[in-house]
């Protein structure tokens, strides 16, 4: 039986000191209560957040770059979509699929895209709860919530782009049609917008007023053609062996015709397998190799003006 007189001394285990009866039974009931509190604050984080939410947190959604980032929330997570759109879409930057949940999140994605200093999209990007909740706390604003439990409050997308010191910049983005503007919508902003202010980032609401129409449907039709792989028989060889000759030849055929017929001669006249030019159009457009007027409805049952980026001239 051990004697608790504070005098006597005990070895404790996990560092090999000699300390006192009295100091052994404080360090024994500080450890048991950093495991309580430990499992407590556990317990109390999934009981006052939505369950399905602190699962995804769990899985590791929300985390990542690149390739490796996971959105927090996914289309098939959505019975019913937002617009009646679900997407998912081969990315250009990040070489995975992109979740979008509205027609608007969707076309924002396409400018992005094709945009040359953006070097990753993160969409879907969770903000961290206990942030949001201590903000809207101080605001006297209600947190988002769900069955009685808050929920997580995620940004349409965080961009990483390159500044024109060459350095890399997050760009947090919000895209919100006009007609879905409430007093709850701006309530919901001004926990978003304080929280980026507060982490030193710019964010911006992107409505649906003003978009380049022509420019996204344009992007849209050759967003797949982006690698060349996907197509049969193509590889980054087989492009540079008849990217030339393709060329060549519809200018040659001239903008008298439609752009699909003009295409199909081409594929003819080189020997071709058809719908290889047409593909190749979209491929050298989609990689800036060749140029179009984006701004101009691109219809295959129309003639299409191509041409070749100017070059720049560097004078030293």
């Amino acid at each position: 039986m051990i004697n608790k007189k504070s005098s006597i001394e005990i070895e404790d285990n996990y560092n090999g000191l000699i300390i006192s009866y009295n100091e052994y039974i404080e360090r024994r009931i500080t450890k048991m209560l950093c495991v309580f509190y430990f499992i407590l604050g556990v317990e109390i984080m999934e009981n006052s957040i939505y369950k399905t939410h602190f699962n995804r947190l769990k899985d590791g959604r929300g985390q990542g770059r690149g390739e490796d980032y996971i959105p927090f929330i996914q289309a098939n997570d959505n019975k019913v979509a937002s617009e009646g759109w679900l997407t998912r879409t081969p990315g250009w930057h990040s070489n995975r699929i992109h979740h979008t949940l509205s027609k608007y999140e969707f076309q924002y994605l396409l400018m992005q895209e094709w945009a040359e200093p953006i070097i990753d999209i993160r969409e879907q990007y969770p903000l961290p709860i206990e942030e949001t909740q201590r903000i809207a706390r101080k605001l006297n604003i209600r947190h988002p919530h769900l069955d009685g439990h808050d929920v997580v409050l995620s940004s349409d997308f965080m961009l990483t782009s390159i500044d024109r010191k060459d350095l890399e910049i997050e760009l947090p983005r919000t895209v919100k049609p006009t007609y879905k503007l409430s007093k709850r919508t701006l309530e919901l902003f001004e926990i978003e917008r304080q929280f980026y202010q507060e982490n030193g980032l710019h964010w911006k609401v992107v409505y649906d007023t003003g978009r380049p129409i022509n420019f996204i449907k344009n992007i849209d039709w050759l967003h797949d053609a982006k690698r060349p792989d996907i197509r049969p028989g193509l590889d980054s060889q087989v492009v540079e062996m008849v990217a030339k000759p393709i060329f060549e030849r519809l200018r040659k055929n001239g903008t008298a015709i439609s752009i699909s017929k003009s295409c199909l001669k081409c594929d003819a006249h080189i020997g071709l397998e058809p719908g290889t030019s047409m593909f190749m159009v979209k491929h050298m457009l989609a990689n800036k190799r060749w140029i179009a007027d984006m701004n101009v409805r691109i219809r295959e049952s129309a003639p299409l003006s191509l041409d070749l980026p100017k070059k720049v001239t560097v004078v030293n």
